[in-house]
């Protein structure tokens, strides 16, 4: 972990200074944005069996520091939702235990992670033309608030007899606090005729660090991988 905020740190680093490099080459007045925005995040968990995604949202608030006409450092904190869902499979009954229901179902879940969303971004602007995009691309810090999860455990009684049981659990024990990840997107910033541009943009996250460690698709813990949340999202927004 303390490797990756090394990374995360020297990233940032860097981004201050490609802007201070760009910032020298061609000296225009700085101007500082805000703006408030808001969408829909698709999120997956990354696991080589079982995994799929979920459907979420997002809200916040970014602030920009234009260097120039090119180049404009963007960040950002907002409520992010990432997770996915997840099939596993128990089965008690491969090491002697009881093959009730209880020690031998299949469990469909859905994961929520309530995070805290950071990215930190350089923004660019190759075209002058306001109708085309602009590029974003940086690290992110994720801060996760509380895990839930909503699933179903299908598994038989006796004889041909199966049953569904459904449930709700929190399970932020399960799931890691902290993730480090890449961000990149596409941002464009339409005029309109009052004080405020329309803000539309698009981008993928990334996980780099696991949201969740050692999980197994069989509930065997000699079968086990590290999880991460990877998503992609839309948001609308204005710009100050």
């Amino acid at each position: 972990m303390k490797l990756v905020q090394v990374v995360y740190a020297k990233a940032l680093l860097m981004l201050f200074c490609v802007s201070s490099a760009f910032a020298q080459e061609e000296a225009t007045s700085a101007t500082i944005e805000y703006g408030f925005k808001a969408g829909a995040v698709m999120s997956e968990l990354s696991s080589s069996y079982h995994t799929g995604s979920r459907l979420g949202f997002t809200a916040g608030a970014f602030g920009s520091y234009q260097i120039n006409d090119m180049l404009a450092v963007q960040a950002e904190v907002a409520y992010f939702q990432s997770g996915g869902t997840y099939l596993q499979f128990k089965d008690e009954s491969r090491f002697g235990g009881s093959s009730d229901f209880f020690n031998n179902h299949v469990k469909d879940a859905s994961v929520t992670l309530h995070n805290i969303y950071v990215p930190v971004q350089a923004r660019f602007a190759p075209f002058s033309n306001p109708a085309f995009p602009k590029f974003l691309i940086g690290p992110y810090m994720s801060y996760n608030i509380s895990a839930t999860e909503s699933y179903q455990k299908t598994g038989q009684l006796n004889g041909n007899v199966f049953v569904t049981a459904a449930g709700e659990d929190v399970v932020s024990d399960q799931y890691k606090n902290f993730q480090f990840g890449a961000v990149a997107g596409l941002q464009f910033d339409i005029p309109t005729e009052g004080s405020f541009d329309l803000v539309i943009g698009a981008a993928y996250q990334y996980g780099i660090t696991p949201v969740k460690e050692s999980f197994s698709y069989i509930d065997f813990v000699e079968v086990t991988e590290d999880v991460t949340a990877n998503a992609f999202s839309f948001t609308v927004g204005v710009k100050f």
